[in-house]
């Protein structure tokens, strides 16, 4: 559902633009990332001020979950009110990985298809197959998603809210959160290399930017 072929043929585009000037498709790729990122800056920025004012509201959301305890009607009722009252969208965080998305399915199926030579390789890899590092009983060591899931497991204990209780779901959801990296490593494990590549720089500039964001967004609402 989100792959759509005219934003494929802007990525390879703007790939095949940017290998002209740096004359590589990985530094392609990296080139990419950021300028994706510069794009999304914007959307980032109203994440981490959703999510932050999240944070400081969550002692209300608790309050209203121990007071109307079983009563889910008012619960959500109430929570609805403090969300409207404080102006947060509580989806609001989705945004930017929803944009993101067709633009990680279009690398895909670019690196997946004829579009890109089988030639095109950057280190010890090529782009568009797995990066095996080395091989263990003829089993490859791809490097590149495993690094992908310690980088995702490092952003899910930057964005997981700090435990307010012991609620059981409280719980459920966040051990299922920290199970997503390992997940995501499984899914990527065969992906060619080309994609892990742009995801792990994604996610180390992710990083970075929500470090930095977070420091700017507290500031603002601590004035």
């Amino acid at each position: 559902m989100f792959r759509i072929q005219f934003i494929e043929n802007m990525v390879l585009s703007l790939l095949e633009y940017l290998v002209s000037i740096l004359g590589n498709y990985g530094l392609a790729i990296l080139a990419t990332t950021i300028i994706v990122k510069i794009l999304l800056y914007p959307l980032s920025v109203k994440q981490e001020k959703s999510m932050f004012k999240m944070k400081l509201i969550q002692p209300q959301i608790d309050e209203i979950n121990k007071k109307y305890k079983g009563d889910k009607a008012t619960i959500s009722q109430k929570t609805a009110e403090i969300y409207k009252e404080n102006k947060i969208n509580p989806l609001g965080g989705c945004l930017p990985v929803l944009v993101q998305l067709p633009i990680f399915m279009a690398l895909y199926f670019t690196f997946t298809s004829n579009a890109i030579p089988d030639t095109a390789t950057f280190l010890w890899f090529k782009l568009s197959s797995p990066d095996a590092l080395f091989t263990i009983h003829n089993f490859n060591i791809n490097l590149l998603p495993i690094l992908s899931g310690v980088l995702m497991f490092v952003q899910q204990k930057m964005q997981a809210p700090s435990k307010s209780g012991d609620s059981n779901v409280e719980n459920s959801m966040q051990n299922a959160m920290m199970a997503l990296p390992l997940l995501m490593t499984f899914m990527f494990y065969s992906f060619p290399s080309g994609v892990n590549l742009y995801y792990v720089a994604n996610t180390v500039i992710s990083i970075a930017q929500q470090k930095y964001i977070q420091h700017k967004v507290a500031k603002e609402f601590n004035k």
